[in-house]
């Protein structure tokens, strides 16, 4: 799942999350995120810190609850909020600037960090390996 209210980054990572084989579910509030997370349940929810409207906390206490790791990602010259992704639970915290440099390699490590199975190849995974 997607938390990113960015219109210009959203496509960019549902397009990466994709090419590696996972379905990619966009939530741009917190009522859909609540939801998609009850629904869905994700294997992987990847959480912009300063998405508008969202209590970035709550949803990373929220997917982790549920199982989901937490790839999460906000300015580097706002090192708090980043130390407060990582005490509410994100499985893995950068920086927007690190995220943008590899973003397929970062959905990767945290697809690892969630305890899936590693990509097969570029296009997709085996059958099985899907989102949860």
């Amino acid at each position: 799942m997607i938390a990113v209210s960015d219109l210009m980054f959203q496509p960019r990572i549902a397009a990466a999350v994709e090419t590696l084989g996972f379905e990619a579910v966009v939530a741009d509030d917190a009522p859909s995120a609540g939801a998609a997370i009850a629904a869905k349940a994700p294997a992987l929810v990847i959480v912009d810190l300063h998405a508008a409207g969202i209590d970035t906390g709550a949803l990373i206490r929220s997917a982790r609850a549920a199982g989901a790791g937490v790839l999460a990602f906000g300015r580097h010259t706002e090192p708090g909020t980043l130390r407060a992704a990582r005490d509410a639970g994100a499985t893995r915290v950068v920086a927007r600037s690190q995220l943008v440099e590899d973003l397929a390699g970062w959905i990767r490590e945290g697809i690892a960090a969630a305890g899936l199975p590693a990509p097969a190849t570029e296009g997709g995974v085996e059958s099985g390996a899907q989102n949860r």
